[in-house]
């Protein structure tokens, strides 16, 4: 069915239900999983990101230290200790834009992402209205490929009132 199957991390508690169902697709289809992380950052050939705390990071030295944070949190939760058919990739740019143009790049068959980040899972979602967050709404109405958009059961969305 799949060839490629693109997971797009955030490393936030609320996209494991999505690469939970990119597993189970990458399974099923026996295909090629790429998890694909991009480090934001307005200009990508600045050679420099600002992490949430402040910290600047030269670009090599992010990418190694984040695909090393990549392989222990998602390799843990696939069974196989050394997957063969599992690639990290980090690049550093716009998010929905580095997705897309990686997607492309590869002939990626489907694109799997959470639909929206919750920064911190202790807190429940505030939703006066279901909606996808903005790298979600990007890739979906820009991808190539198909794309699959997962929330987790706990993110209830309210429909009162409209």
């Amino acid at each position: 069915m799949y060839k490629k199957i693109m997971f797009c991390a955030d490393l936030y508690a609320s996209s494991d239900y999505a690469f939970a169902s990119a597993l189970d697709l990458v399974e099923r289809s026996q295909a090629e999983l790429i998890i694909i992380h991009v480090l934001e950052s307005r200009n990508r050939y600045s050679g420099q990101f600002i992490t949430e705390d402040g910290e600047v990071w030269g670009s090599e030295e992010a990418y190694d230290k984040l695909k090393g944070v990549l392989k222990e949190y998602y390799f843990s939760r696939i069974e196989a200790e050394e997957p063969e058919n599992v690639r990290i990739v980090v690049r550093g740019g716009l998010p929905w834009v580095e997705i897309l143009r990686f997607a492309r790049k590869e002939n990626v068959d489907l694109i799997v992402m959470g639909s929206y980040t919750i920064k911190d899972p202790k807190k429940a979602p505030i939703l006066e209205k279901p909606h996808l967050g903005e790298n979600a709404q990007q890739v979906t109405l820009r991808a190539r490929c198909q794309v699959s958009t997962v929330t987790s059961p706990k993110q209830q969305l309210s429909f009162k009132g409209g």
